[in-house]
């Protein structure tokens, strides 16, 4: 019967290779108050490979669409500079009623200026309208990260759905990105139990915690150590040689992979992992 086995074996792989070829592209809605912006960063996106299901100018009415199950993306992207409320008014309105969907800002300015309360309402980053293919990046990681069948190679380990104000529902554990873009990784094995446990937005509370084993990036490992030692955010810039707009995408990958709340818990658990 081995070769029974063997032959069921390998329709099964077969066919999960088929459903993984069918899969969906990641669908997008964005909100922006700018019209010519929503032309063009949908055009961008969807011919990045992404789905643009829905647009919008106001953030009442992106709202009530994601509060519509019907009507849910994958991801929603919020300008945060919108003409009837902020784009933190929209994260925190749409974290209470969807807590599972990942937001990520957009700005045609500085990042920096919107970072924090962005995340605190529960953003996952804010990246600069300039920047696409880091947008569509930051989708497809967020997206991987809440996707039940988001296949191992995607940049999940930028898990970061966000802070949530309101409870955060279960999701299934994460996929961890195999690939780090910016050169060799630091491996961190914590020596010792892990803390307790932390909320996230792609994990459910009781089990959200810092893994055994997990790694950063060379760079994401100089950020931190620099935060750490309480260096600015335009001084770690300057020092690497990088823009805000990176170290606040490196950021948001560390706090996914740590299951940290904001940069500061980040920060804290980096101190306690890798002895910092």
């Amino acid at each position: 019967m081995t070769w029974v086995a063997a032959a069921v074996s390998r329709a099964l792989r077969l066919d999960r290779m088929e459903q993984h070829g069918r899969r969906k592209p990641v669908s997008i809605a964005i909100v922006d108050n700018d019209r010519m912006a929503l032309m063009a960063l949908s055009s961008l996106l969807t011919r990045d490979g992404c789905a643009v299901t829905w647009t919008a100018q106001l953030g009442a009415s992106a709202i009530q669409r994601c509060i519509r199950a019907q009507d849910r993306p994958d991801v929603l992207l919020v300008d945060m500079a919108l003409s009837d409320m902020t784009g933190v008014d929209v994260c925190r309105a749409v974290r209470r009623w969807a807590p599972a969907l990942p937001m990520i800002g957009v700005t045609a300015y500085d990042p920096a200026v919107y970072y924090d309360a962005a995340v605190a309402a529960g953003a996952a980053a804010v990246l600069s309208k300039d920047d696409v293919s880091a947008i569509a990046d930051a989708v497809r990681a967020a997206c991987a990260c809440r996707r039940p069948d988001a296949p191992v190679g995607l940049p999940a380990d930028a898990r970061q759905a966000g802070s949530p104000a309101a409870p955060v529902s279960s999701s299934p554990a994460d996929v961890v990105r195999s690939d780090e873009p910016d050169g060799p990784v630091d491996p961190v094995s914590p020596a010792g139990p892990s803390g307790p446990p932390i909320r996230s937005g792609c994990m459910d509370a009781s089990r959200a915690q810092p893994e055994r084993s997990f790694a950063l990036s060379a760079q994401q490992s100089a950020i931190m150590r620099m935060y750490a030692d309480g260096r600015s955010t335009d001084d770690i810039a300057a020092a690497l040689g990088i823009s805000k707009g990176t170290i606040f995408s490196q950021v948001a990958r560390v706090r996914g992979k740590l299951h940290a709340r904001d940069r500061d818990e980040a920060v804290a658990l980096c101190r306690r992992y890798l002895r910092m």
